[in-house]
């Protein structure tokens, strides 16, 4: 397990450079009915060969569960990079080697690719930070109305501090494309910890008053076209070592 959690941490890592951004993009893979089982061992050998840690190539891959993508798998790349690294990208040399070989030996076993999206980091509303790994996660993606009003950022901006109170680890991102807000919930104890009795509603209630939760709430509402809940799950094996 210290293990997993390391390559997490190396993973998701920002970069060291404090008070820039960590940006990451996402790839969805939908795997072929009754192909689950080649579609990993094409995907571990290939993450091996080509997609090294420490390198621009490396990915975290997920399972998904939940969602639009249920069932699918995720791969995030360009992890921890920050906008100005992000202009020197295209410089990069083209793997083409790697590209034939993802063609010719994972995709046979795809049905659909989605995704190209950045998620960028937001630490004003966040607890956790996108270097603390967890191999399980709940990620909320909250569907926005186009700019919303500022007193739903100033909720936004309150909920850390009750997270905080409650002891729960939340990062914060948006994404490209969609006006999307993403809460990734850390579950450094596993699923189970969903077992326990919610604690924000009272710990929001005690930092800001009897009340407040449910108004701050509804405020948030307002501004949410849809809310989506994915239930994540770290791939050590496929992901880059």
């Amino acid at each position: 397990m210290k293990k997993i959690l390391l390559l997490l941490v190396l993973c998701l890592m920002n970069t060291g450079l404090l008070g820039q951004a960590s940006t990451a993009n996402i790839m969805y893979y939908k795997v072929k009915p009754g192909q689950r089982a080649a579609f990993n061992e094409a995907l571990k050998n290939h993450v091996a060969k080509f997609r090294k840690l420490g390198t621009p190539y490396a990915w975290a891959v997920y399972n998904l569960i939940g969602g639009s993508h249920h069932n699918e798998v995720l791969a995030l790349y360009n992890v921890g990079t920050t906008w100005a690294q992000r202009d020197e990208l295209s410089n990069l040399p083209s793997n083409t080697e790697a590209s034939s070989d993802f063609y010719l030996k994972v995709s046979p076993f795809i049905e659909g690719v989605t995704g190209g999206e950045i998620i960028s980091y937001q630490a004003d509303y966040s607890n956790s930070g996108p270097n603390e790994g967890s191999t399980k996660m709940r990620s909320n993606l909250l569907t926005l109305k186009y700019a919303p009003a500022q007193e739903f950022w100033d909720v936004i901006k309150r909920l850390p501090k009750a997270w905080d109170k409650a002891g729960i680890k939340v990062a914060t991102y948006q994404s490209s494309g969609i006006s999307r807000l993403i809460f990734a919930r850390r579950f450094p104890n596993g699923w189970k910890e969903l077992d326990e009795a919610p604690k924000l509603k009272n710990a929001y209630d005690e930092i800001y008053g009897k009340g407040a939760y449910e108004k701050d709430i509804a405020i948030m509402r307002n501004y949410v076209v849809e809310n989506e809940t994915v239930f994540m799950t770290f791939q050590p094996d496929l992901s880059s070592k």
